[in-house]
């Protein structure tokens, strides 16, 4: 949550101070606790603090453990104790009463970066050798921009800062606007908005020495053979101590707020901090905010977190969104994002973000509760068979249809191989007619398209869709979303779910049938949450809050606003207003993409 930039010259030239402070200036709102400017050699850094903890944070950084390195970034770590052991030696013992970031620093000396557990986004600059190293934690839940100007590197956790940099390309970029306009979002990780910045890939380290830049990947989720224990309650109880362990370090001194809805992940979370709390593991004051589309429709979802509140003892606040027009941030001056974003109620989240924030500068949520305890069978039974282990396949599923009286979710898409053997194959994907014909030949759309309807690379034997979605970038692009420099406010989301240590065990857990309906997490939930939270099956929106708010109360995006001028390359406006007067054409998600795009291109002109 803490706020840093800083710019290395190539040329071993000074800084322009002046740059320094506007940097420092835009930085500030991430700074509650105080802010500063400092120049090492060929380099200068700002940084803006925000005490959150559990674990000791550096107020004032970069910091330095040698005298030769020095490290500037926003770091929270997992596992401290164990981090220690390792690093310690005899000669050069270190403790646990060190900073998350001169651990971070000790580990990255040692060469030990493939231990640090958490999230973080940070660099360390060698003045002697004028080298700078930037690291950016395994799914990304920091965010980290670079840009080069000239022979100088700039640096950053938050992209409008570097939009002040002299001499940094600030034209849209066309790869990340073509796949925005495709399906929402950029599927490139490096790219930004802009030509000129990039952001570092999770899991990656970037390196910059005399002018040039080395990118590669320092760490990543290991593949390894599934776990086998002998009782089924070892493998409750494994995963019962990791989450508690996520869950408490996690949780600082102070409030805490927790997203909480009906559901499994988050109600779990609840449980497991509202545990700690009474056992004064950790002194926090916990508060659970939930959203409620009541009276747009009959929302089982609050009910349910209230009885979860409830029977922890926790106070909760309904944050009413039932009346909210979708897209009203097109028109809210109060909100604007550093990058385009296609999300029809973002402005109601960001002020219940806002108003959280005066109540606590952390919130837990349940994010990732999905990927890898909602499996399938069908992955982990052709793992067995290429395995050579037929018996063991037909032990495992002949033991499930026993104590479950049904088989388990295989996973094998065999309902949508009948459905087209009906209707036919699916149609081919289109591009949208509002493209500039001249924009989507140039960037190759049709192509593009077709490649990510393919969706993320699967290379997990029986995680596939779990693996893909933690390695693919899902999760780098969700918790960006959600960052301070999107809110306004430094307000931290922290997900145990993705914990590191947990994420490993659990991609070592066999699906049957430990991750059909998350049945490990209900397990392990026995006794901590009510009966029929426990057993609550999954539940979605049974309804479309975008599409209920068209239907009931007219909302119409017509007549379009003005088209803003750098997008006249990019899109037709004529033809995108043809496409909306159809009949089902305004309601359509996909064809608003473009006046989201605009809405973001005219908060940037008159920003």
């Amino acid at each position: 949550m803490s706020g840093f930039a800083g710019v290395v010259s190539g040329d071993g030239a000074p800084v322009d101070r002046a740059l320094l402070e506007r940097m420092a200036e835009r930085l500030a709102f991430r700074g509650p606790d105080g802010t500063g400017i400092r120049s090492l050699g060929a380099a200068s850094f700002c940084f803006a603090f925000a005490r959150t903890g559990p674990a000791p944070q550096s107020p004032d950084l970069p910091i330095t453990v040698d005298g030769r390195h020095w490290l500037l970034g926003d770091v929270r770590l997992d596992g401290r104790e164990e981090l220690s052991r390792r690093l310690s030696s005899p000669e050069a013992p270190v403790t646990a009463s060190r900073t998350d970031e001169e651990l971070a620093l000790c580990a990255s000396l040692a060469d030990r970066t493939d231990d640090l557990f958490g999230d973080y986004a940070f660099a360390i600059w060698e003045p002697a050798e004028r080298r700078l190293v930037c690291l950016r934690d395994i799914i990304g839940a920091k965010p980290l921009f670079y840009g080069q100007a000239g022979s100088s590197l700039c640096f950053s956790n938050t992209l409008d800062v570097l939009r002040l940099v002299p001499g940094l390309d600030l034209r849209p970029d066309e790869h990340f606007v073509g796949d925005f306009l495709l399906q929402g979002w950029c599927g490139d990780l490096e790219r930004t908005i802009y030509r000129g910045i990039r952001r570092l890939k999770p899991g990656h380290r970037l390196e910059f020495r005399d002018g040039e830049l080395r990118s590669r990947r320092f760490t990543s989720l290991p593949i390894e053979e599934p776990l086998s224990y002998r009782r089924g309650a070892d493998y409750v109880e494994h995963f019962r101590s990791l989450l508690t362990a996520s869950v408490c370090e996690r949780l600082p001194q102070s409030n805490v707020a927790v997203f909480l809805s009906g559901g499994l992940d988050s109600t779990s979370v609840a449980a497991v901090a509202a545990q700690a709390s009474g056992k004064q593991r950790v002194r926090a004051g916990l508060r659970a905010y939930t959203i409620d589309f009541r009276p747009l429709f009959d929302d089982q979802e609050p009910p349910f977190a209230a009885k979860a509140a409830q029977h922890f003892n926790m106070p909760i606040e309904m944050i009413k969104a039932g009346d909210e027009l979708p897209f009203v941030c097109w028109s809210d001056s109060a909100v604007r994002f550093p990058e385009p974003l296609h999300e029809p109620f973002q402005s109601r989240y960001v002020q219940m973000c806002r108003h959280m924030y005066a109540f606590a500068r952390v919130v837990l949520s349940g994010d990732g509760g999905d990927d890898l305890l909602g499996g399938s069978g069908g992955p982990y039974a052709r793992y067995l068979v290429r395995q050579g282990r037929p018996f063991e396949l037909l032990r495992v599923f002949a033991k499930f249809l026993w104590q479950k009286r049904r088989l388990p979710e295989l996973g094998t898409g065999l309902r949508g191989r009948l459905r087209s053997w009906r209707t036919g194959p699916p149609r081919e994907p289109r591009l949208p007619e509002w493209l500039r014909a001249e924009f989507a030949n140039r960037m190759g759309l049709r192509d593009r398209l077709a490649e990510l309807c393919r969706g993320y690379r699967q290379e997990h034997p029986y995680h596939p869709a779990g693996h893909a979605a933690l390695t693919g970038g899902y999760w780098a692009g969700v918790l960006e979303d959600e960052d301070a420099a999107w809110l306004g406010v430094p307000l931290e989301r922290r997900s145990p779910f993705l914990d590191r240590r947990l994420l490993r065990f659990l991609l070592r857990v066999p699906p049957v049938p430990w991750c059909i309906q998350k049945e490990l997490l209900r397990e392990a939930m026995r006794g901590l949450l009510p009966e029929p939270l426990r057993t609550r099956g999954k539940t979605p929106l049974p309804h479309s809050p975008f599409a209920l708010q068209a239907e009931k109360v007219d909302w119409n995006p017509l007549p379009l606003p003005a088209p803003e001028a750098l997008l006249a390359e990019f899109l037709d406006w004529r033809k995108l207003e043809a496409t909306l007067r159809s009949t089902a054409g305004f309601r359509s998600w996909d064809d608003l993409r473009p006046l989201s795009l605009n809405s973001w291109a005219k908060a940037v002109e008159n920003g």
